[in-house]
């Protein structure tokens, strides 16, 4: 009796992991939207290699070349634009961002970066807040407070 719970138990459990490795394989297939990374204007540069956006978005990076300070700027953890974003452009996963950035304000180091709800208020702030960073999905309509950056290796 005892090894037929034992059976049931496991075949179970193999059911319950086989039906998650699907579900966690069908968000993956979902294709990446291109993602633009917004500077304010008054940021000096054009071109971020993905290492210095990398460590721009984790804290470790807090001022730009010029010696302004930056101020980085995210849409909710729970949007796709957040996921893509850290997932393609950042090559780690949203936790693994997060968990970043509560080692860095914990630690005194830094300050997490700034949660705005929508892509026009995230798109808003950046055009009103020097030194400002962020991201939101192509297309964007660009004004005279903001520039699209490339993020790759300068030309």
């Amino acid at each position: 009796m005892k090894v037929w719970i034992l059976k049931a138990f496991c075949f179970g459990a193999l059911l319950l992991w086989i039906g998650a490795l699907g579900t966690g394989t069908a968000r993956a297939d979902i294709p990446a939207q291109p993602i633009a990374v917004l500077v304010n204007q008054s940021v000096d540069i054009n071109t971020l290699s993905p290492a210095q956006l990398r460590m721009i978005f984790a804290g470790r990076t807090q001022f730009w070349p010029d010696g302004s300070r930056i101020r980085v700027f995210v849409l909710p953890p729970q949007s796709d634009t957040h996921q893509q974003f850290c997932r393609h452009l950042l090559n780690i996963y949203p936790y693994q961002l997060e968990r970043i950035w509560q080692r860095v304000v914990y630690s005194g180091q830094g300050e997490a970066p700034k949660t705005v709800d929508t892509a026009q208020a995230l798109q808003a702030i950046i055009a009103q807040t020097p030194g400002a960073i962020g991201y939101l999905p192509e297309p964007v309509q660009t004004n005279n407070n903001i520039r699209v950056i490339t993020v790759g290796e300068p030309l």
